[in-house]
């Protein structure tokens, strides 16, 4: 299993290949990152101290290096803050084109996980550059859920571990909170309207948060989405058939067409094996509807760009 990261000396992308690797998902791992050599060469070297006695190679290497790569991670992207994951697609999406167009030429069969932000219009993109099939192409909005079901294991006042829930939609501010998925135990959980509306506050606020603060350190949740990322390897690296919400390219689910967005997915060593079209509450599918809405001029507008 060869996996390799694009834009590994940054925050994403080096906790990425550190939980990666940590968990031995793969035989042999390139790190990439072009500006900044000296940066990713240190992490090279201090990952493959790390995880001696994994018989495991971690190692640097140029966009040629992804030849015959099993799953490529792009967490690569421009270093600007913004408070909108929006306003940097601009920026992002010639780099989006390029390693497309690699992709394509070195590893057509590889799995391309987008950890770069705003990931539904840049995995749309991707899916245009590399030619790929779309269940080939994963937009990672897991850390959505995550946070979701931490909310609702603080609201229930259990542990985390209890409770399931799923975000869909925009991996963005109109991004839907799906209360109908919540699980405790296995269970189906009835909310009241009281508790509804603070998650719906909390939830967004807390991100409002997390943005801020990314505005000011430059830096972002990467630690989370690390995680999150090497659980989604694990889940196709062991071909573990479990659910998460992921942004897919859709052909007629939840009614759409050409364009990403986040929605329940069974992943694979195939990818994407299965999209999961739930039955929706009424006031859920009014806003995924509006989110859907917000994310069209974004997915025209990289179609303009790349027809």
């Amino acid at each position: 299993m060869k996996i390799t990261v694009i834009g590994a000396s940054g925050n994403v992308g080096s906790c990425a290949a550190f939980n990666i690797a940590a968990r031995r998902l793969a035989d042999e791992m390139v790190l990439i990152d072009t500006p900044r050599p000296d940066w990713v060469t240190l992490h090279a070297l201090d990952i493959n101290t790390a995880v001696t006695g994994q018989d495991m190679l971690v190692r640097t290497g140029d966009y040629a290096d992804m030849v015959d790569s099993d799953i490529v991670i792009m967490a690569a992207g421009s270093a600007k803050t913004f408070l909108s994951r929006m306003a940097v697609l601009p920026e992002n999406l010639p780099l989006i084109r390029e390693i497309g167009g690699n992709v394509k030429q070195l590893c057509p069969g590889a799995l391309v996980i987008m950890a770069t932000n705003p990931v539904d219009p840049l995995n749309y993109a991707m899916y245009l550059a590399s030619g790929l099939d779309r269940r080939q192409l994963i937009g990672y909005s897991y850390n959505d859920s995550i946070r979701f079901r931490m909310r609702l294991a603080q609201a229930l006042g259990v542990p985390s571990s209890r409770v399931e829930g799923s975000v869909i939609g925009e991996h963005g501010d109109s991004q839907v909170l799906l209360f109908s998925s919540a699980r405790l135990d296995g269970k189906p959980v009835s909310f009241t309207r009281d508790m509804k509306r603070k998650m719906l506050q909390q939830v967004p606020d807390g991100q409002k948060v997390l943005g801020e603060l990314r505005e000011t350190t430059g830096r972002t949740a990467a630690w989370t989405t690390a995680v999150g990322l090497a659980a989604v390897c694990r889940a196709i690296v062991q071909d573990t058939g479990e659910m998460f919400p992921c942004s897919v390219v859709l052909d007629g689910e939840y009614g759409c067409n050409n364009i990403s967005m986040s929605v329940p997915t069974i992943l694979g060593k195939s990818g994407v094996k299965k999209i999961l079209e739930w039955q929706l509450a009424s006031d859920e599918r009014k806003l995924l509807n509006q989110s859907i809405e917000v994310l069209k001029p974004a997915m025209k507008y990289v179609e303009e760009l790349l027809h």
